[in-house]
């Protein structure tokens, strides 16, 4: 199986080729751009600055005009750094991941949140 998957219309379909090439850079978000991807919503405003509150994970999602894909979904998991990208063809396709996914996400940030630091402090 490929390492991109597009979701359309309630499907996961297998990529040939990934749609954010990756240029050596080592920049993910450059890369991102360079595809025609700008940043839609976030689970965290600050996604992609590191600020020290950082949620478990992390929920982005990008968009671009007149490609399909047209919407690619970042998944950070926060203990390790892990990033790992889905990409949904139509704004239907990604309403429904969202739909899907955000309550993992959601539980998550409450469950780090309720958890006092090792300071004692929330």
């Amino acid at each position: 199986m490929s390492d991109w998957l597009v979701y359309e219309s309630g499907e996961w379909t297998a990529l040939a080729k990934d749609p954010v090439p990756d240029d050596g850079s080592g920049d993910w978000y450059a890369n991102l751009k360079q595809a025609g991807f700008e940043r839609w919503t976030s689970s965290n405003p600050h996604a992609g600055e590191w600020t020290g509150e950082e949620l478990p994970i992390e929920m982005t999602v990008y968009h671009r005009y007149r490609k399909v894909p047209r919407f690619a979904i970042d998944l950070i998991g926060n203990e390790d750094g892990t990033l790992f990208t889905a990409y949904a063809a139509e704004l239907p396709d990604v309403m429904d991941l969202i739909a899907r996914w955000a309550p993992a996400v959601q539980a998550l940030a409450a469950a780090a949140l309720s958890t006092p630091k090792q300071d004692g402090s929330r």
